[in-house]
């Protein structure tokens, strides 16, 4: 891998100790030569990651898909730093990264890709998101319906209230938590899973990697609020359905823990399984 000569730190100053570890991490780096920058604020402006090799997020998931779309804007590398609870994509610890730095710098680190959805509004403005699109009825007025097509293929229409549409890396977030499938991050797709549909028959779908698909009203109920990466980018005074949603040609590129295990993740954090199960075999 090429040397970094530029790093961005992005800090949730929420988070306790969060601007220590920057101005801990950020002197270790300007030792070494390389530039640096701290960003107290997200998310990013677009262009906020211009000319950078690397982005170094403080604080937990939600830090960083704040970068998400600058990083995706300057091709630059995002690594994660974990001071909060879950850490599926943040997931160095401060003192591993402290350690680490110096030899990141010098270009030994390893990159892994991870697939994005795209959105494309009625405007034809497009939008981002690593985790989830989702489509939620949040004003108290009952459920929705959405009319969903794949390939220009009906699937369904959903009366439900709302509907996800995940990534991989995002199978384990909102997707997991509505009863949908967890979906290994090496697998380039995208899964649909309805929230509490007003019917047994509405199951998750998985689509494959090259399917465009439509999400309409259907002929009755509110129109949804819909969030990327749990952030509203649309207006919510105008329609903004039909949505076309697909995989971007870009994916994120994310810097990881050499020791990480997504699974090993999903079993720590989450629980998954019964602790004499989740004991390793001898």
């Amino acid at each position: 891998m090429n040397p970094l000569q530029s790093i961005a730190f992005v800090v949730n100053s929420s988070k306790l100790g969060a601007g220590d570890v920057s101005r801990y991490l950020a002197g270790i780096a300007d030792c070494e030569g390389v530039r640096t920058q701290c960003f107290d604020a997200y998310p990013l402006a677009t262009d906020a990651l211009k000319g950078f090799d690397l982005c170094i997020t403080i604080g937990g998931d939600g830090t960083l898909l704040g970068v998400l779309n600058a990083a995706l804007q300057a091709k630059c590398a995002v690594l994660g730093v974990n001071l909060g609870k879950l850490g599926f994509l943040a997931t160095f610890s401060q003192s591993e990264v402290a350690h680490a730095l110096p030899a990141f710098i010098k270009g030994e680190y390893q990159i892994v890709q991870r697939s994005v959805l795209c959105g494309t509004n009625p405007k034809g403005e497009t939008f981002h998101a690593l985790n989830d699109i989702v489509f939620k009825e949040t004003q108290g007025s009952g459920l929705v319906r959405l009319r969903v097509s794949a390939d220009e293929n009906y699937v369904s229409e959903y009366h439900c209230d709302g509907l996800i549409f995940s990534t991989p890396t995002g199978s384990t977030a909102y997707n997991l938590s509505a009863g949908g499938p967890i979906v290994d991050p090496k697998v380039s797709a995208i899964a649909m899973t309805p929230i509490c549909p007003h019917t047994f028959g509405n199951r998750s779908v998985i689509f494959s990697d090259d399917t465009r698909i439509l999400i309409e009203r259907g002929q009755t109920g509110p129109s949804p609020r819909i969030t990327l990466d749990g952030y509203n980018h649309f207006d919510e005074t105008s329609d903004s359905l039909p949505l076309e949603i697909h995989l971007a040609r870009q994916r994120l590129r994310l810097m990881q823990n050499p020791d990480h295990s997504h699974f090993a993740i999903v079993r720590d954090k989450l629980n998954w399984g019964a602790p004499a199960i989740r004991e390793p075999l001898i």
